[in-house]
């Protein structure tokens, strides 16, 4: 699977964005892909979209906002922007390392390991989440019994 093209996701999670800023400098991250349905937070209102964008583009990242057609709220996506979508983001990748990033911290509690990883996978993709604790974990799919 080393051939495969590298994706990587990650949550914000209790971070703060100096924090995720330094984990995505460490795996060579050219471009933010926030795939959050809402992005907004009162938690941490520095990941709020404008917010995020302006600090993303401080710290030399570029970032794009596609949490209306890859984020986990709100219902089933059309399926065909769904994909195109997605081949957005093999697009991206191809270029240069991006991340999908959320909210929820732990891949496994989020659309990123459940809905966006299992296709980008079948699309010759090769997921690594970026953890909490800046470490990093292969996707490991889950199977229904």
């Amino acid at each position: 699977m080393p051939d495969r093209l590298p994706i990587f996701t990650i949550g914000h999670g209790a971070n703060d964005f100096r924090t995720i800023a330094d984990f995505l400098n460490r795996f060579g991250i050219a471009t933010v892909i926030d795939v959050r349905s809402r992005p907004y937070s009162r938690h941490a209102p520095e990941f709020n979209k404008d917010s995020i964008a302006e600090l993303a583009a401080t710290a030399g990242f570029g970032y794009r906002w596609m949490g209306d057609t890859l984020g986990g709220l709100g219902g089933t996506p059309d399926p065909a922007s769904f994909l195109a979508s997605l081949h957005q983001v093999l697009t991206l990748a191809h270029s240069a390392p991006v991340v999908l990033l959320c909210a929820e911290g732990e891949p496994s509690r989020c659309h990123r390991s459940t809905v966006l990883a299992p296709p980008l996978e079948q699309m010759g993709a090769r997921i690594m989440h970026i953890l909490p604790n800046g470490s990093t974990q292969l996707h490991q799919p889950s199977f229904d019994w």
